[in-house]
């Protein structure tokens, strides 16, 4: 997905208009087109309805309108986090991160700004990642720490002597739906043969999507499952999953409103969830200045907490 994508689509929902939106966007109408279309495919839907006129956005589009501009700040936010600190990828005063996808938009701006609170400014590299690509990272240096999602079945295998974590939190997943008329979910587990239920699935590889298939592996109910739309970003799948798609697991945080609104309602049982650790990693040997200064201060943190 590419920040001009949520752009554009937002310009069309507002203008109702591809013509205007594309002069609005400087660009073709046949680009523009192309490139309302390319975030659909990438979305695995129709976000626009362009049989009438003027054009209106879908069911999903309409689920889908609100998420793009809260994706868009966030991508935004990030930009203007990390805007011009390559050219300081080796400075002692700059600490690199590596941040799981979900943790990204949920846990860490919080905290970094709790810890900027404390400690006072504290540049930052930030590099979203799904957990093993941030595991290369941290064993390559590539990063200074490593924020991250843990579960004791699915191990992150770094030796604890040379890569040492502290615990941040806990994180529950579990299984949402879209509600019914009558609020309860839409798509509720186990599922029968006759009607099994649309599976919203993590693309394989992704750390989550392990943990979704530990759970199935681990059942003690017969369930009946079929996959009907993939992703890596648990934002997506939310979004699938409140327009009515299906069924799929998400993490507690990335879904806290919709949870409140009711927009997502939990649908399964409690052997459908499962809890997973926030863990930051660093490596034993010694990093750059303001590194050690922020692990230091992390450390001491954590240790007040816990007394």
């Amino acid at each position: 997905m590419e920040a001009k994508w949520l752009e554009d689509f937002l310009n069309l929902a507002d203008t109702k208009s591809f013509s205007r939106a594309a002069r609005n966007r400087h660009l073709t109408q046949s680009a523009f087109s192309r490139r309302i279309a390319a975030l659909e495919t990438w979305m695995g839907a129709k976000l626009v309805d362009r049989s009438i006129a003027p054009v209106a956005l879908t069911p999903a589009g309409q689920m889908f309108r609100a998420l793009a501009a809260d994706i868009l700040r966030s991508m935004y936010a990030a930009r203007n986090l990390v805007n011009g600190y390559d050219e300081f990828s080796t400075n002692e005063q700059v600490v690199r991160f590596a941040v799981a996808h979900t943790l990204v938009f949920t846990l860490f701006p919080a905290w970094l700004q709790r810890l900027k609170n404390d400690v006072g400014h504290v540049t930052v590299k930030v590099n979203a990642v799904n957990v093993p690509e941030g595991m290369q990272q941290l064993a390559s240096e590539e990063c200074d720490l490593l924020l991250a999602y843990h579960h004791p079945q699915l191990p992150i295998l770094l030796d604890p002597n040379h890569y040492p974590f502290i615990r941040l939190g806990i994180e529950r997943i579990m299984p949402v739906s879209a509600p019914d008329m009558t609020g309860k979910p839409r798509f509720r587990l186990p599922g029968t043969p006759s009607e099994p239920l649309p599976l919203l699935a993590y693309s394989s590889g992704a750390f989550l999507g392990n943990v979704v298939e530990m759970l199935l592996l681990n059942a003690t109910e017969q369930y009946e499952l079929h996959r009907c739309f993939e992703t890596h970003m648990s934002e997506a799948l939310k979004c699938m999953a409140q327009a009515g798609h299906g069924i799929g697991w998400l993490p507690e945080s990335c879904m806290t409103k919709e949870l409140a609104d009711g927009s997502l309602v939990i649908a399964g049982g409690a052997h459908w969830v499962t809890e997973l650790e926030i863990r930051l990693y660093r490596s034993a040997r010694k990093r750059g200045e303001a590194a050690e200064a922020l692990w230091s201060r992390i450390i001491a943190c954590a240790h007040a907490g816990a007394s």
